[in-house]
């Protein structure tokens, strides 16, 4: 599985990832940003301001997380987008993918739903790298949340009649999916995600904050979303 951030996977994906699921979780941006790296607005936002410790707080917090699931966490060193002082070499990043993403399928890559840059570019290098696999793309949380899901996820249609449904479909227009397929987590594999999310103790108020919807106990964050790609 492939993640662009420490807590993307587990947030979007953890159907996946509970055990007994086996292989590796490999995270594109969990980079340490240099000494005398400026903090970001989300690391004031979070009590951060020193960002290289920061992302290895983050990184500790991922190891605990997924701890139990079977997965083994694997961290690369590009730094993110609000904290790269230069352009990002793609090259490099479906270079570094491809050795440690491994053998086996499918690959689980995230859609990129909402557009953030570190998101789209490891989707677009994953899906390079894995050309000749099966690849199924999730739906980004808390981005894909953000107006409520659509009727034909949890059954209940988002508020002031948005259209949802052709939001997120306008965003996998390019990708050509098949259908989607939908997991609703109960129970212990419910309960058990709420408590890997909680280990993201630096990003959880914010996260919260953000995300709405009742974060993350709310019925919306019992669903899960993916997308074969045909």
């Amino acid at each position: 599985m492939v993640s662009p951030h420490l807590d993307d996977a587990v947030l979007s994906c953890w159907h996946a990832l509970r055990a007994p699921a086996t292989g590796r979780l490999v995270t594109a941006f969990a980079g340490v940003p240099a000494p005398g790296t400026p903090p970001s607005a989300w690391d004031l936002l979070t009590g951060g301001e020193e960002p290289g410790p920061r992302v290895l707080r983050r990184r500790a917090e991922d190891h605990r997380a997924l701890a139990g699931t079977g997965c083994e966490p694997v961290h690369l060193d590009f730094v993110g987008a609000v904290h790269r002082g230069a352009a990002l070499d793609p090259a490099a990043l479906r270079t570094a993918l491809a050795e440690a993403i491994g053998a086996g399928d499918p690959v689980y890559v995230p859609a990129a739903i909402g557009g953030h840059p570190d998101h789209v570019a490891t989707r677009d290098a994953a899906l390079a790298v894995c050309a000749d696999r099966r690849v199924l793309l999730y739906a980004d949380q808390p981005y894909a949340v953000r107006f409520g899901w659509p009727a034909w996820v949890g059954g209940r249609a988002p508020a002031g009649g948005l259209d949802v449904d052709r939001w997120l479909g306008a965003q996998l227009a390019a990708l050509t999916p098949g259908p989607p397929e939908v997991v609703r987590l109960e129970g212990t594999a419910r309960a058990a995600k709420v408590r890997a999310v909680v280990e993201y103790r630096s990003q959880l108020a914010a996260l919260t904050a953000s995300a709405g919807h009742d974060f993350p106990n709310g019925p919306e964050w019992g669903y899960e979303v993916i997308w074969p790609l045909c």
